[in-house]
């Protein structure tokens, strides 16, 4: 079946099978075949036994009994137009002219370019150009957050389009001719967009994911495009794109990047002697003086929750977020509002999210990769109104990791962009 988009259970029955096929233990819907992701129990309404997906059981329920739920897919032109509250940088009309190529002449692309690029509203004339010529287009990230705040300023822009908005538990749905969704909502679909737009491909969990990078493939038609949008590229990115890419290496403001400072400390020593690291607590007094906030960024939850406890007792207005805080879209806002002045965080906030006289620590560095630590790095200095900050890595040692970082941000300075 052809140009066929798949819905969940709540849609309409038009499909030639069920979700999922019990004896070669595939699911129709997401293409999972790890058999260790499937689970069968015994039906009493159907009188036998029922096999379903647990991969991507998030979407409800794809099992051996039930049809897929689809409709035919459509096609629609429509005038397209967009605001633009700023006039783009001649590198970014030049990425964005090279984006409308690439939808122009099918051309997959990599759009490789520095965080805080303005790599957004690069591609809104892409999808004028997309929509005005009937291409259905899909907007996607891996991450909620960023999902939230592309909806929010593709719809600033492009104020007369209906925008659909999917991600878990959230569906706004009109037509799917332009639509942001997670990428998991890609499972949805098949053959029906002709543009899929990834912004932050590499982040978790799609950097590792062979299903849902399938889904993006499977959701595209055949003659389909893909467009990838990030600052840390991957081989197999620039595999998928054909080589064809696209470097931005200065921000939209022209400033340079924020070289991260790197001091030698072990915060789990004044956790363990009931007190907050002494470093740690010199630089949180320092940029509380200088009227700034801070993301205190941690590798896990629990030394997370040890060092607020310390924290709390030096520091007002210290918070904790994580992505299984149900507040945390709300502690981000209070954050921008001025309500949060010190945000401690896991790499949940490591992209997607800006705020403006923002300084960043990095607390036990060795255990952050490299191109997580380049989108950290990341969140000081977007706004041109404070286009520098500071940023402190706390680490044992000195990693290959916190080397190839800064290493990176030097060469992005010097107008190069490196793998």
């Amino acid at each position: 079946m052809e140009d066929i988009m798949y819905f969940d259970s709540t849609g309409d029955i038009f499909y030639k099978a069920s979700g999922v096929d019990s004896v070669r233990n595939c699911c129709h819907r997401c293409l999972n075949k790890d058999k260790t992701l499937f689970y069968e129990f015994y039906s009493r309404l159907h009188q036998k036994k029922v096999k379903y997906c647990l991969n991507c059981i998030g979407l409800g329920r794809s099992d051996s009994a039930t049809p897929l739920m689809a409709l035919e897919s459509t096609a629609r032109k429509e005038k397209c137009g967009y605001s633009l509250h700023f006039e783009l940088t001649e590198i970014q009309k030049e990425a964005s002219g090279r984006v409308v190529k690439a939808i122009r002449e099918g051309e997959n692309l990599l759009l490789h370019a520095v965080t805080g690029a303005g790599k957004t509203e690069i591609i809104f004339e892409g999808i004028r150009y997309a929509r005005e010529n009937g291409l259905n287009v899909a907007v996607v990230s891996p991450r909620i957050d960023v999902v939230k705040e592309l909806h929010l300023r593709l719809g600033g822009a492009f104020k007369k389009s209906r925008i659909d908005l999917m991600f878990a538990g959230v569906k706004v749905k009109f037509d799917h001719h332009f639509t942001v969704c997670t990428v998991h909502q890609l499972y949805n679909f098949i053959g029906h967009f002709d543009c899929i737009i990834v912004d932050e491909f590499d982040a978790f969990p799609l950097a590792g994911d062979w299903n849902l990078q399938g889904a993006i493939a499977k959701a595209m038609t055949e003659a389909g495009i893909l467009i990838i949008m990030t600052a840390t590229p991957t081989r197999r990115m620039l595999k998928m794109t054909d080589g064809n890419v696209f470097r931005i290496a200065r921000r939209y403001h022209g400033h340079d990047l924020t070289i991260p400072a790197v001091h030698y400390a072990d915060i789990r020593k004044g956790i363990k002697k009931g007190r907050l690291d002494a470093k740690l607590k010199r630089l949180l007094e320092a940029i509380i003086m200088n009227d700034r906030k801070v993301l205190v960024f941690f590798p896990d939850i629990k030394m997370m929750h040890q060092v607020h406890g310390l924290m709390t007792e030096s520091f007002d207005g210290v918070e904790t977020v994580h992505s299984g805080d149900a507040g945390r879209y709300g502690k981000v806002e209070r954050m921008r509002e001025g309500g949060i002045r010190i945000l401690l965080t896991t790499t949940i906030l490591e992209r997607g999210v800006t705020f403006k006289d923002l300084d960043v620590i990095v607390v036990h560095t060795e255990y952050f990769p490299s191109d997580t630590l380049i989108q950290i790095c990341g969140r000081v200095g977007r706004k041109p109104q404070d286009p520098s900050g500071s940023i402190h890595l706390l680490t044992l040692y000195n990693t290959r990791h916190i080397q190839a970082a800064i290493r990176k941000i030097k060469a992005f300075n010097k107008g190069r962009a490196v793998l």
